[in-house]
């Protein structure tokens, strides 16, 4: 089966368990899943506390573990859910991310956002945004290095989403096998770094 086919199939699973993307505030990362619906117990999705960077404190806080601990070719994925976040037009430029701690894995396909969205002519699409070896990566010195994407530009989206779309959902997602660990999931300059809503990207200050 397709990587796509898997995606849609991912995301209606959701849809129809229950999730909401709501269209006030900022958006969250909160909500993580595992897509496994043959019971194989290969994926794994959960914020972890100490797994992540330091924040504005200076502490070691909450990291995004995902892991496929089974072949690629399996039916299984893990993720998070971008809650509150429809509505966000979508804006060119390196304004889809993440943190990827050194050791992780790095696919073309993994981890990536899965983005659906409306277009400025009010056709809906959908599209792959990464995943991280496609991506603009950056270390950033202290283990970890930040990994940007371009939803305008043909190498970092597929297909291309049009500047000025309106995002109707965004699921970041690892279908390929391997462990990873993220941290301050991105959206147009807002950064999720643990359970709960996003806000300024953190910087520690000693």
């Amino acid at each position: 089966m397709s990587r796509l086919a898997v995606s849609i199939l991912a995301i209606g699973a959701l849809v129809l368990s229950g999730v909401v993307f709501a269209d006030d505030g900022n958006f969250n990362a909160s909500r993580t899943f595992e897509f496994d619906p043959d019971h194989t117990g290969c994926p794994s999705a959960r914020w972890s506390k100490r797994s992540g960077e330091e924040d504005s404190n200076c502490k070691t806080k909450f990291g995004l573990v995902l892991e496929k601990n089974c072949e690629t070719a399996t039916f299984a994925s893990a993720g998070a859910v971008l809650n509150n976040i429809k509505g966000a037009q979508v804006q060119c430029g390196p304004t889809f991310g993440y943190d990827i701690k050194d050791g992780s894995t790095c696919e073309a396909g993994s981890p990536r956002f899965n983005v659906s969205y409306t277009t400025p002519a009010n056709t809906s699409g959908f599209s792959f945004v990464g995943g991280c070896a496609n991506g603009t990566k950056v270390s950033l010195g202290n283990g970890w290095a930040r990994v940007t994407f371009d939803p305008c530009s043909a190498s970092q989206a597929f297909p291309v989403i049009p500047a000025g779309s309106t995002i109707t959902s965004v699921v970041l997602i690892v279908d390929d096998q391997g462990s990873y660990t993220l941290d301050n999931i991105q959206v147009n300059g807002v950064y999720a770094d643990k359970p709960g809503s996003a806000g300024a990207l953190p910087s520690c200050s000693q």
